[in-house]
């Protein structure tokens, strides 16, 4: 009896992943954004990214999605100058959870991965420089958002969302009496085009 129950345990099991893979569907999205500065001095997060995702039915989907950001933060203070030029890249796994199955579809979702930071930092004392150097560092973060997608045809929708990121810590560069530091919290608004292949709708009946 046992064993009877195991595999029938096993044969539920099987014919539910063979089921949700059979409706499963790829799609992919490219998008352009802008995040907010955070820090006195910068001059914004502009930026942009592509993403993965499987739509497992026509309101959940999860994939991965790497961005990038740009940023140029400049102070001065008496005869101290400086100067950051950050290249920000979250590398994430995501979820996203649709509200409606209709052509316009408002979802929320959350990014959580690794933020891949490049910096480089100059500091200027009367003209002349103290300090110059170029890394980069590895950080956890996440990113919880809300969006918006609109189905131009079956396979095609445009897509708008906000999204706030979160890096753990956020990168300094400088001196004692000086220091640069990126934006690594901050608000980012994206607008992009979503293609799928296939239907992901087919199979199910939307209430």
């Amino acid at each position: 009896m046992k064993n009877l129950f195991k595999r029938y345990l096993l044969v539920v099991i099987l014919g539910t992943w063979a089921s949700t893979t059979a409706h499963a569907q790829l799609s992919v999205d490219l998008n352009a954004g802008y995040g907010l500065p955070a820090q006195s001095g910068s001059q914004g997060l502009p930026g942009g990214g592509l993403g993965v995702k499987y739509y497992f039915s026509p309101r959940w989907a999860a994939g991965v999605r790497v961005r990038g950001y740009a940023e140029t933060i400049t102070e001065a203070d008496g005869g101290v100058s400086g100067k950051l030029v950050a290249a920000t890249i979250p590398i994430m796994a995501h979820a996203e959870y649709y509200l409606t199955a209709t052509d316009l579809h408002p979802y929320v979702g959350l990014e959580v991965g690794a933020i891949r930071s490049a910096l480089s930092a100059k500091i200027n004392l009367n003209g002349q420089n103290i300090y110059d150097d170029t890394y980069g560092e590895t950080t956890l973060g996440f990113a919880p958002k809300v969006g918006l997608g609109y189905d131009i045809s079956q396979g095609i929708a445009l897509t708008a969302e906000a999204l706030y990121q979160v890096g753990f810590p956020g990168s300094r560069n400088g001196t004692p009496q000086f220091d640069l530091k990126n934006s690594s919290r901050f608000l980012a608004l994206h607008i992009g085009i979503s293609i799928t292949f296939g239907n992901r709708f087919e199979g199910y009946v939307i209430h």
